[in-house]
């Protein structure tokens, strides 16, 4: 009976290790100017290639690296813009907002409402608590156009009076004639931070975040 040996394979030749290629989606000015020099070393020496179109592809790459270049320079300035954004907004802490918000604070047994009407109008205002339940109806009642105010004294519709807390509102207008009216609900409250978030400035006032696109108003 023959006996056989077992070689050991893991040698170099068995160790080589395999480039990944990542395939791009995108041609930079790098790739262009290396397909143009391979083009011209691997051109026909009988049937060079014609200068109008070495001309056309220059221009094509010189297009390139401006279009590149002003790419990078946007976003260099969209950074500064967007640090200097940044610096401004602190300058909002300590001011007293008005927001576009459905949020209301019970506090104390009283809260404040802010309600813009687009026109005169009959505005009725429904309160429901964090479980999403209808705790109280304001209304309707007339209120002129633009901002008014309301007051809430925290009770429900039987008069029993609700925990203080975050509850959310909502508003329903109309006008005389019962044509439906733009109305919306704000709430003002001071300005205690300011915070970044994914390259959005948010304003904390009131114990809640919001926006600069829902501030309508900001007074000192």
């Amino acid at each position: 009976m023959q006996s056989g040996t077992v070689q050991n394979t893991s040698g170099s030749s068995a160790t080589n290790t395999a480039k990944t290629t990542v395939a791009k989606n995108t041609l930079d000015k790098d790739s262009f100017l290396k397909l143009l020099v391979a083009q011209l070393q691997h051109q026909d020496p009988t049937t060079a290639q014609d200068p109008n179109q070495m001309v056309q592809q220059m221009a094509t790459f010189s297009s390139l690296e401006a279009q590149q270049n002003t790419n990078t320079l946007l976003a260099s300035i969209q950074t500064q813009n967007s640090a200097l954004y940044q610096a401004q907004s602190a300058d909002l802490i300590g001011k007293k907002i008005q927001i576009t918000s459905n949020k209301v604070t019970l506090a104390d047994g009283t809260a404040t409402i802010g309600v813009n009407m687009a026109s005169l109008g009959n505005a009725t205002l429904t309160i429901k608590n964090s479980n999403g339940a209808v705790v109280a109806t304001l209304g309707p009642g007339a209120l002129a156009a633009g901002d008014s105010t309301l007051y809430w004294n925290g009770k429900d519709a039987q008069g029993n009076q609700l925990p203080d807390g975050n509850y959310t509102v909502s508003v329903s207008a109309k006008s005389t004639s019962g044509d439906a009216i733009v109305a919306s609900t704000t709430t003002s409250a001071v300005v205690t931070a300011v915070s970044f978030v994914d390259n959005e400035v948010k304003v904390t006032a009131g114990g809640q975040q919001y926006s600069l696109t829902n501030i309508t108003r900001i007074s000192s």
